[in-house]
């Protein structure tokens, strides 16, 4: 019986190793065939006479971009990319006269197939003129967080109904009914900063000025869509902010053989599923109380995202019976709240960061500060204290403040941190816009396969694009002259988007960056102060500079963030102090020309780089070791065979398939 007993085990051992290699020679057949269906697509464009940058049939574009990243920290965001081969263009295309409209980078297996389009005129095309639908990877990103139920991950009729209802809540006329609320939360912005400060106008404490910004979003954000006060600038983080941020610190856009073991870990999955708990229970009873008083009272103010929504759904069903009782339906609550948190997701990262560059370059350009603060004088009176009352008084003065606006717009530009990603399809080619070269203009190039990326921080530091385009010129949107050498060209002003999926909630954020600005620009000195940061951490290291600025945009999937958080220290401005401010010029725009520091890569550390949000150092060699290593390769096919049945939209595809036809370039989603 024993020997029986060893026989059965050794039986189901050797069925059990087969398995594993049948398995593993699968994935890796697979892997070549799919590695070299790429790397031909590539070569195909080659063909068609499309230029490209010096493409290996082994190593697609990894060692070229593997060597221009690092020339910047490793830390740096992926976005820096598409800069630098804009800056390089004329090395990385030799054969061209002029740098091209639009940029293949075959970076497999660590990214899909990608096209980026470095000119107005192309995204246009595939935004404006025709909108493709939204990258997969998109959809798979944010699946955790709003189950694909948000109106950024719709397609179709169902985006169009959706976007439809939620534009009132968006609209300049209810965002400026609501400016009263948002000032509430940007005058606590100001108590942290005073906070800050030291005693007697002396500079305070350094602290990192992103963590600020990013818990003033969370307030405004969540103020304006539910009017509850969460109190996230004073108080303990709430579960809401903590379940999204954990959740957003697990989101992979890519998928690759080096974050594919922590992509499909069950630790991950249930504290993704927990995460989405706890946002829903912590969000859904604010929306059913709301959507009580609204349907049982209809002399109810609507003011708030929710309010407009149930008032959007019972005109609905004036016509096709759509909203019934809202409060009870799970469909509208689980759509609603993925609505909330994709605001939240988009909203909080983009408004705490372009906050944060916005006071870099104030702190860089003394006299874009000094006429910013007369503007203020002139419009909201000569007390910064009482600017928060006129502005309650009367709103519209806001729009008044065209240089402030001008100020915020330019600094988008220089510091741009979102771009949108589309699919291409069969049968949709970009056209080589007029002045783009003999080797591009008319040319028809293929999205059929890619993932379509609008590089709009590329754009918007376009020579070709935009005059002197390293330098801080506010001016350029004070233009109204289309003969004005600064006046923006059309199309090229792209940082919240074009077309019909433009960013919804833009003007939300711009009303809110513009309070912030009228609160505190007269009121406070903020200045980086990075010796005292060193000193505080003891910090020993590298001193780490893109374009020679210590703050650079740093991350991997996520949304850049400013290096460290921005540190800072804060300094309250005496009265007179304030009042001591240029008057605001009356020359020419052109003549207004602060100059950025040269865009050149300088003083800047060599060394690993994450290519297109991925940490990985290549050599030659070492790509193919860490792809044919086998330990790896087992363990992965070991653990994707225990993966559990998670629903994936409603159905209860197992989970691992989805993540095995991600990683292997096929939309499941």
């Amino acid at each position: 019986m024993g020997f029986l007993s060893n026989f059965q085990n050794y039986d189901s051992s050797y069925l059990l190793l087969q398995s594993a290699i049948a398995l593993l020679v699968t994935a890796s057949a697979y892997g070549l065939y799919r590695g070299y269906q790429v790397r031909s697509m590539f070569q195909s464009l080659k063909k068609q006479g499309i230029p490209l940058m010096p493409h290996s049939m082994i190593f697609g574009h990894l060692e070229v971009i593997g060597k221009l990243m690092s020339r910047i920290p490793s830390d740096a965001h992926g976005d820096y990319m598409m800069v630098l081969i804009q800056e390089n263009w004329k090395e990385l295309f030799p054969a061209c006269s002029k740098c091209p409209p639009v940029l293949y980078i075959d970076l497999w297996p660590f990214a899909p197939p990608m096209l980026i389009s470095i000119n107005p005129d192309t995204s246009a095309q595939c935004t404006q003129d025709y909108s493709l639908p939204k990258a997969y990877q998109q959809k798979r990103t944010l699946y955790p967080l709003t189950r694909n139920r948000d109106v950024s991950s719709m397609e179709g009729a169902e985006w169009k109904v959706w976007r439809k209802r939620l534009n009132p809540g968006f609209s300049i006329q209810n965002i400026t009914s609501r400016i009263s609320d948002i000032l509430e939360e940007v005058e606590v912005f100001v108590g942290v900063l005073e906070a800050r400060a030291g005693k007697d106008g002396a500079w305070g404490e350094v602290f990192p000025l992103e963590e600020a910004t990013t818990n003033l979003a969370m307030d405004v954000i969540l103020r304006f869509f539910l009017n509850q006060r969460f109190h996230q600038q004073t108080g303990p983080r709430s579960p809401i902010t903590a379940a999204l941020l954990d959740t957003i610190s697990r989101m992979y856009f890519y998928v690759n053989i080096f974050n594919f073991l922590s992509y499909i870990s069950p630790w991950r999955h249930f504290k993704l599923w927990l995460n989405y708990r706890t946002l829903f229970n912590s969000l859904s009873p604010f929306l059913t109380e709301r959507i009580n008083e609204i349907q049982k009272n209809s002399q109810v103010t609507n003011k708030t995202l929710v309010d407009l929504l149930v008032k959007s759904m019972d005109e609905e069903k004036g016509t096709n019976g759509a909203a019934g009782d809202l409060s009870t339906n799970m469909d509208f609550l689980e759509t609603a709240i993925g609505q909330i948190t994709t605001f939240l997701f988009a909203g909080h990262d983009t408004t705490a960061s372009t906050i944060c560059w916005l006071f870099r370059l104030l702190e860089q350009h003394p006299d874009v500060l000094a006429k910013l603060r007369a503007e203020h004088d002139a419009i909201l009176g000569p007390d910064p204290s009482q600017a928060a009352a006129a502005l309650r008084a009367n709103p519209q003065l806001l729009n008044a403040l065209t240089y402030t606006n001008a100020v915020l717009k330019e600094s988008t530009r220089v510091h741009t941190n979102v771009g949108t990603m589309r699919r291409g399809e069969p049968g949709f080619f970009l056209t080589g816009p007029p002045g783009s070269g003999p080797e591009c203009e008319g040319k028809q190039m293929p999205t059929d396969g890619f993932v379509v990326w609008d590089g709009n921080f590329a754009i918007h530091r376009s020579p070709e694009v935009w005059p002197r385009p390293n330098e801080f010129l506010p001016e350029r949107f004070l233009a109204t002259d289309e003969n004005d050498p600064l006046h923006p060209p059309k199309n090229a002003w792209r940082f919240f988007e074009l077309g019909p999926r433009g960013c919804i909630g833009q003007h939300l954020a711009m009303v809110e960056i513009k309070l912030v600005m009228a609160l505190v620009v007269r009121r406070f000195d903020i200045e980086c102060a990075w010796d005292e940061w060193d000193s505080k951490r003891n910090f020993k290291g590298p001193r780490n500079m893109v374009w020679g600025d210590r703050c650079y945009q740093v991350g991997g999937d996520s949304p850049p963030h400013v290096k460290d958080g921005m540190p800072v220290h804060v300094r309250v401005i005496a009265l007179d102090q304030s009042d001591a401010v240029l008057a605001m010029p009356s020359s020419p725009a052109s003549t207004l020309a602060p100059r950025l520091p040269s865009t050149r890569l300088r003083d800047v550390v060599r060394g690993r780089r994450a290519v297109a949000h991925s940490s990985f150092s290549l050599g030659r060699f070492g790509l193919l070791i860490n792809m044919i290593c086998v330990e790896r390769i087992v363990f992965s096919i070991v653990i994707f065979c225990m993966q559990v049945a998670l629903p994936v939209n409603g159905s209860s595809m197992n989970y691992a398939s989805v993540v095995f036809a991600d990683f292997a370039g096929i939309n499941v989603i």
